[in-house]
């Protein structure tokens, strides 16, 4: 038998999980006597709205915690966990008030959530507090902070737009990030998606207005979909549930900028984001071979519309608990879409994570995770035994090859050093950078290591290109060229000849092509000559001029021009470059210079008023 939880509204209001009743009701004795005691610490203490700070805040932090969990400590410290920071209560009289186990583990826990008051060396109040959370580890102190985080921004409309936007920032940079490592995707949607519009109210307006009306949530399409999947799955006589789940508007937005970043799609356009709508495939039970019994017959029903390079066995191969897999199709008229094969098991902590692994009595090591921070405040979850080099991984991976040095904790660190729980990881990328090596390998994670394999074929292709580069000038000066770039832009035609003639993609390909050795230049000037980038056929002279700071004043360009210009030279195309220390370099692309008066005007550059570093007529 296959349930299909047909579609209504795309967005329906998360109620069940995230709802608050207003009458909190303690379940146990010892959880009445921990509302009675904050009641009595927080008397006559508002929120900001004007309602009263415990019976809002504390009980709504208390009340979620519980009916997620169930764990009296736990209910209690939530109670509590404003008790030391807002009330000079200590952790010996919390203790003390309870009896036993109980007291102390209470203890513990409220210990885990307070405010740093006075943090060491100037550290920002909120950067300390989140380091002493992560040195805890425990899972209790992880969600009793979520959910206050969570309700905190809840009431953000009443405070001023500065604070809102700070809270929210945080929130999103710190907070959702620890719903994610906890595998709570539900909870991190949610906070997320709440703290977006106060964050970045505009780019919000923008994201949600592209997404709402994005073709692929049009319920008749949904709707269609998930009858051709319980087909599918019925005809493989495979039982279960088919649901979908409409990805948030933070988590939408940052994975089009990742692509965008890779140069897969625009900043505009959201269609090749394909878990904007996810369909969920559920197999009862934790049937694993049914699911991938449904895989085959997923590819079949796509068929030309599959798209082939985006499967994911995450059942195989987990990511931060996260099991399915994953396959994604192009919809004509619509955009992609995911379809996600996993068990109902499966499912559960793929939602709740370790809300879901407590309430099954399932092993939680995994939700014990090495937090890091920035110095800004930023922080990042990683795998026990991480290695600097992980933690330089998961704060960017752009930042691989740019390392100049690493300092934790303000002090050096080699990248095969391990870090700890609240370690504060600076990447220094001024000054000589260290060359990735595959060294590096044998000391990272799993997930560092596939990031950094990507580093090391870009770096040998850099290399390659830079070789490519050299190899090419020659070849290029004597056609009256410096750079193929200059033809990209004035001949397009002739470079996209010359870019089919040399079977490459791009002008970097032609570089790395050479540089490699697939590309010889004997077949470089065959193809130059072939499509007519030839000094005969352009009749170019190129000038390259690198000036000092001294010279880069108002005027300069127009002198030199005027040099070129009492030569019979018609410039047609300029490349000015100013660095930072007010140097600067100038390429012009001339014609209507023959090779005799090329001669005098270098002469001419060389001897004018206007001094250069050096200059080059080819």
């Amino acid at each position: 038998m296959v349930e299909v939880e047909y579609v209504r509204e795309t967005r329906p209001q998360i109620l069940d999980e995230f709802h608050f009743s207003g009458n909190f009701q303690p379940r146990t004795p010892e959880i009445a006597r921990a509302y009675e005691l904050g009641k009595n610490l927080h008397r006559g203490q508002l929120r900001l709205s004007g309602e009263p700070y415990f019976e809002t805040h504390c009980a709504w932090v208390a009340e979620f915690i519980d009916r997620l969990l169930q764990n009296e400590a736990w209910t209690i410290a939530a109670l509590l966990h404003d008790a030391v920071e807002d009330q000079d209560e200590s952790l010996t009289q919390i203790q003390d008030y309870f009896p036993g186990p109980l007291g102390k583990h209470v203890a513990f826990l409220v210990d885990g959530v307070t405010k740093m008051s006075n943090p060491p060396d100037g550290q920002s109040r909120e950067l300390e507090t989140l380091r002493k959370i992560a040195r805890f580890r425990d899972p209790g102190v992880f969600l009793i902070k979520l959910a206050d985080k969570s309700h905190n921004i809840k009431t953000l409309e009443f405070m001023s737009p500065q604070k809102q936007r700070q809270k929210a920032t945080e929130a999103i940079r710190a907070y959702g990030k620890l719903a994610g490592i906890l595998n709570c995707y539900r909870w991190r949607r949610w906070l997320e998606d709440m703290a977006f519009p106060f964050a970045e109210p505009e780019v919000y307006n923008f994201v949600r207005g592209e997404i709402d009306r994005d073709p692929r949530l049009e319920l008749d399409f949904i709707n269609g979909m998930l009858a051709d999947l319980r087909d599918l799955m019925e005809a493989e006589s495979v039982s279960g549930k088919i649901r979908i789940i409409v990805n948030g508007y933070w988590q939408a937005w940052q994975k089009l900028r990742r692509m965008a970043r890779g140069r897969r799609t625009s900043l505009n356009d959201f269609s090749d984001v394909n878990d904007v709508v996810s369909f969920r495939m559920l197999v009862e039970n934790d049937n694993v071979p049914a699911c991938y019994q449904l895989l085959a017959r997923v590819n079949r029903l796509f068929n030309r519309n599959l798209e082939q390079g985006s499967f994911d066995d995450y059942i195989a191969n987990p990511q931060d608990g996260y099991r399915a897999l994953q396959v994604s199709a192009w919809i004509p008229g619509r955009g992609s879409i995911e379809v996600a094969i996993t068990t109902e098991v499966m499912e559960g902590e793929n939602l709740w994570g370790v809300v879901y692994a407590l309430q099954n009595k399932k092993p939680i090591t995994q939700y014990k995770p090495v937090q890091i921070f920035t110095p800004t405040g930023g922080t990042r979850f990683l795998p026990d035994n991480s290695t600097v080099l992980d933690a330089v991984a998961s704060i960017q991976d752009f930042l691989m090859d740019k390392i100049n040095r690493v300092e934790v904790n303000n002090e050096l660190r080699a990248l095969d050093a391990q870090v700890f729980p609240g370690d504060v990881v600076e990447v220094i990328t001024q000054g000589a950078r260290i060359v990735p090596s595959e060294e590096w390998l044998k000391f990272c994670n799993l997930k560092t290591a596939r990031i950094l394999r990507s580093v090391l074929i870009m770096a040998e292709l850099k290399q390659m290109a830079a070789e490519g580069r050299r190899k090419l000038k020659p070849l290029l000066m004597k056609r009256g060229i410096v750079d193929l770039e200059d033809v990209q832009v004035q001949e397009r035609n002739k470079f996209e000849n010359l870019l089919s003639t040399l079977a490459a993609a791009s002008l970097d390909d032609i570089y790395s092509a050479l540089g490699g050795g697939a590309i010889l230049e004997v077949d470089i000037e065959e193809a130059l000559d072939e499509v007519g980038i030839s000094k005969e056929v352009l009749g170019w002279t190129t000038i390259n001029v690198v000036g000092p700071s001294q010279t880069n004043r108002p005027g300069v360009l127009a002198y030199l021009a005027n040099l070129v210009s009492g030569f019979g030279g018609n410039i047609i195309r300029t490349v000015n470059n100013t660095f930072q220390d007010g140097s600067f370099t100038l390429r012009w692309v001339i014609d209507g210079v023959n090779e005799e008066k090329k001669q005098s005007l270098l002469q001419a550059f060389l001897t004018s008023e206007i001094r250069l570093t050096n200059v080059e007529i080819v």
